[in-house]
């Protein structure tokens, strides 16, 4: 699976010359986007209790910051 951010899909559809800024509007509402959790969002989501659960917690905001693009 491949996964693509708002901008990208929408410099997608507007590259095809077919689309114009009110179509992509229009579009884009029909889709259910993936929302990515913040940094209190997973801290609260699983409370620490060992050393491993904060792993898991760095984890999980790393593989965050990767699909968003980058080494944040």
């Amino acid at each position: 699976m491949k996964l693509y951010t708002e901008e990208q899909v929408r410099k997608i559809l507007k590259s095809t010359h077919i689309h114009t800024d009110n179509d992509v509007d229009m579009i884009l509402p029909q889709f259910t986007p993936i929302e990515l959790p913040s940094d209190e969002e997973i801290e609260n989501e699983y409370e620490s209790k060992t050393m491993y659960d904060l792993g898991w917690q760095d984890g999980a905001k790393w593989v965050r910051d990767k699909i968003q693009g980058g080494n944040k």
